[in-house]
């Protein structure tokens, strides 16, 4: 019973190789984001808007080591930039380009004289819809955006959108 159930997932696995065949090496995505920023303390929360931009280089058919940068601003000056690092899994390859990832690295805040940079991470993913053979639109990308500044945790989210370009030996 042990070999059969061993026969059918390898059958799977490689079967379903084709579903993870890489086109290109790098992706380059820019675009527009919202962060619904809630900074605790029983404050409200706030709605951010601004930009965001990632380099994916995919390590091979399904991995992607990817760096995601973003800046985010809203009322009196307040503004938040974003610098995380981490692994991509890229769920397929066709027209449609599901993916998710865990990202972590540093948050930068800054407003009227307050500044601090505190440890942040995303866990989210998203959706890239083919356009062209090297240019595709990120329908949307959704993250849980955790930081921790002034020793609260805020818990974010983030929604990106825009377009991804693709580069590198196909």
């Amino acid at each position: 019973m042990k070999k059969a159930s061993l026969l059918v997932l390898l059958l799977l696995v490689v079967g379903a190789t084709p579903m993870f065949a890489q086109d290109y090496k790098v992706d380059f995505f820019g675009g527009y984001s919202y962060l619904r920023a809630q900074p605790g303390f029983g404050l409200p929360g706030v709605d951010t808007s601004g930009w965001e931009a990632s380099l994916a280089y995919n390590w091979n058919d399904w991995l992607a080591l990817k760096a995601d940068v973003d800046g985010h601003y809203c009322c009196d000056g307040a503004k938040v930039h974003d610098f995380l690092f981490g692994p991509q899994v890229n769920l397929g390859h066709g027209s449609v380009r599901p993916y998710v990832h865990g990202l972590v690295g540093a948050s930068h805040g800054s407003q009227a004289g307050f500044s601090d940079t505190v440890l942040a991470f995303a866990l989210g993913g998203g959706l890239d819809v083919k356009l062209t053979d090297r240019i595709s639109w990120r329908l949307a990308q959704a993250d849980y955006f955790g930081t921790r500044y002034a020793d609260a945790t805020q818990n974010n989210f983030r929604l990106s959108t825009g377009l991804v370009f693709r580069f590198g030996e196909k």
